[in-house]
């Protein structure tokens, strides 16, 4: 399944490079406020999906732009193996021509993200994960920084610009972390960020208003490295239920990203949310990464 993963990333980079070049030229739609798609969006999301079906027709497939073929999350049956794509992490950065932005894709099995791969085309650099596997960038081994001190500790975040009502709190929580912490980045790509914390790029990263395609394969990179990821109340189970992601290096980082984002917990249940239904727990010995 790790190769069917990496020949899908690999096939969906090759469709963003070839249009990349002629970004201005893109047709671009306006989904809802500040929230864009491109025809290379649904192009990418078309063969992913196309490729998948090919060789596990019984394979259910939640896929950011919804194309054909796809199910919405809550329909997912837990005994049902599933794929989470987002064609185009960074479809913002994409269409201005800048060149950080990734295609993420994730394997779940038996209600657990078992593989995941986060590519960017551009810079040629393939994260994969398989779980209780160990985290790989283009074949060699990672891990996630030593990082225990929020002073030391190198952020990235985003604010919820799609949510403006949220976004007075977050910049209070962002100001916050600012006084404390070395710095903060904020990237435009939130596959990107969480393989950045896998590989010790960063040291930890934070967002509100995330959904399942843009954090599933992500969290499995950073828990492959070594770090540790879970929505906004701690909750490492069922992230892709909720809205929000915190992943950070080490357990001390992770304490205290936590405790940071408690003024924002009101907002998990009030931002719109389809709920996959609840996955069961893994079962014992199954080699799980923490």
């Amino acid at each position: 399944m790790l190769g069917l993963i990496t020949e899908l990333a690999r096939a969906g980079g090759r469709i963003a490079r070839e249009h990349f070049a002629g970004v201005k030229d893109l047709d671009i739609a306006v989904k809802a406020s500040r929230d864009y798609v491109s025809h290379v969006d649904r192009l990418i999301e078309a063969e992913l999906i196309r490729r998948i079906h090919a060789r596990h027709p019984e394979h259910a497939v939640l896929a950011e732009e919804q194309s054909p073929g796809t199910i919405r999350a809550e329909d997912w049956q837990p005994h049902i193996p599933l794929w989470i794509i987002d064609p185009l992490d960074g479809t913002t950065n994409y269409i201005h021509g800048i060149p950080h932005f990734a295609i993420s894709i994730a394997f779940v099995e038996l209600g657990q993200v078992r593989y995941g791969a986060v590519y960017n085309p551009v810079s040629d650099e393939l994260f994969t994960a398989e779980r209780g596997g160990g985290l790989w960038l283009n074949g060699q081994r990672r891990h996630a920084s030593s990082c225990r001190h929020l002073e030391q500790a190198l952020i990235a975040t985003a604010l919820p610009f799609r949510f403006p009502e949220a976004l007075d709190d977050a910049v209070r929580v962002f100001a916050e972390l600012q006084r404390r912490c070395d710095d903060q980045r904020r990237s435009g790509s939130a596959a990107l960020d969480l393989a950045f914390v896998a590989v010790g790029r960063l040291d930890a990263y934070y967002e509100l208003g995330v959904h399942p395609w843009d954090i599933a394969a992500g969290s499995l990179l950073v828990r492959s490295g070594g770090g540790l990821a879970s929505d906004y109340t701690g909750d490492s189970e069922h992230l892709l239920a909720h809205r929000s992601v915190v992943a950070a290096a080490t357990a001390e980082l992770q304490a205290a990203l936590l405790a940071a984002v408690v003024p924002l917990h009101p907002w998990l249940a009030r931002l719109p949310c389809p709920r996959p239904r609840p996955v069961p727990a893994q079962p014992p010995g199954s080699g799980a990464s923490r």
